[in-house]
């Protein structure tokens, strides 16, 4: 029986995005949305694509949550969709 690839949860020092990526043996990452290189310093969840996924949703919604009580006026300068980076 072998396991399907496994999946990290990260989060972005600089833009705070948490994010899925690969387990790999390298312990060095780039943000997918702000591209910074950055070494991996704490894993927020572990597991499946699908599940990690999930995970990563749950996380930045809630941090959107928390940055509307905090700065309501303050919104998102870069949404990425469909891997492409759109400035609104």
């Amino acid at each position: 029986f072998k396991m399907g690839q496994e999946f990290n949860v990260l989060r972005c020092f600089s833009c705070q995005t948490f994010q899925v990526h690969q387990v790999k043996k390298s312990k060095k990452w780039n943000c997918k949305m702000c591209g910074e290189k950055q070494s991996l310093l704490k894993v927020y969840g572990q597991g499946s694509g699908a599940d990690c996924r999930r995970h990563v949703q749950k996380l930045n919604a809630l941090r959107g949550e928390v940055l509307e009580v905090h700065h309501p006026r303050k919104r998102a300068k870069k949404q990425k969709v469909k891997g492409l980076h759109l400035m609104i």
